[in-house]
């Protein structure tokens, strides 16, 4: 089993047929606890979060579980659903100017959700899929100065993220009224984070999330979305 996650983050898709094919059931196997980076996650999570995506497409189409997420154990670590490994990969590739890669990616979140994926499952911190996205994406906005050639490619991406979730039943009342933060500490809510107008506290106060707020205003006006 451990020769299986070595191959997939080798990209060696070959050697994947061959153990796949020798034991299908292995498509479900978990990894174990190390490396640590891949504890408790399966095949086709370690596939889609190191960009191996022909792998990806193999362990889907050979029966990996579209829904599948770490078990709760003694590893404290995230937990999380195997979309969110795909919504991930098409964010976080804009970091790095990889745009075709995060072309790819999404190209998965679209089949995974297509599939079936649950777009209302919550990873252990209590993030939906949008909150996920959402989130990710902040990093970029709210960093133009950094990443300016990925600032129209995020843009792009998290719309077509939002609307595909949403398409698929994504409630994003549910998201929009769910605190902020993780877990056991979710403090403001989405809403005041992203869709209300910013009130500032006193004359010190200025709006932290100010480009992303504009973007999800924006982007719940054109789509007539109320919450």
């Amino acid at each position: 089993m451990k020769k299986l996650f070595t191959v997939i983050r080798q990209g060696k898709l070959d050697e994947v047929k061959s153990i796949i094919e020798k034991k299908p059931e292995l498509v479900n196997c978990v990894s174990g606890a190390l490396p640590k980076k891949d504890h408790g996650q399966s095949p086709l999570q370690v596939a889609l979060k190191t960009g191996k995506y022909e792998i990806a497409d193999y362990l889907i189409e050979h029966g990996a579980d579209i829904n599948f997420m770490e078990a709760e154990d003694d590893d404290p670590g995230l937990r999380a659903p195997v979309l969110f490994d795909a919504i991930n990969s098409t964010i976080m590739s804009l970091c790095y100017k990889r745009f075709d890669e995060s072309e790819i990616a999404f190209g998965y979140v679209k089949k995974l959700v297509e599939r079936g994926a649950d777009v209302n499952k919550l990873a252990s911190n209590g993030f939906d899929a949008i909150n996920w996205s959402v989130s990710a994406a902040e990093l970029l906005f709210e960093r133009e100065s950094v990443y300016p050639q990925s600032q129209e490619a995020v843009r792009k991406q998290l719309t077509r993220i939002l609307d595909l979730l949403i398409e698929h039943g994504a409630d994003y009342v549910a998201w929009a009224n769910r605190g902020h933060y993780a877990m056991p500490y979710p403090g403001r809510s989405n809403k005041s984070m992203y869709i209300d107008d910013f009130v500032p506290g006193d004359e010190t106060d200025f709006d932290k999330n100010k480009e992303l707020r504009a973007f999800m205003q924006e982007y719940f006006r054109s789509r007539n979305l109320h919450v």
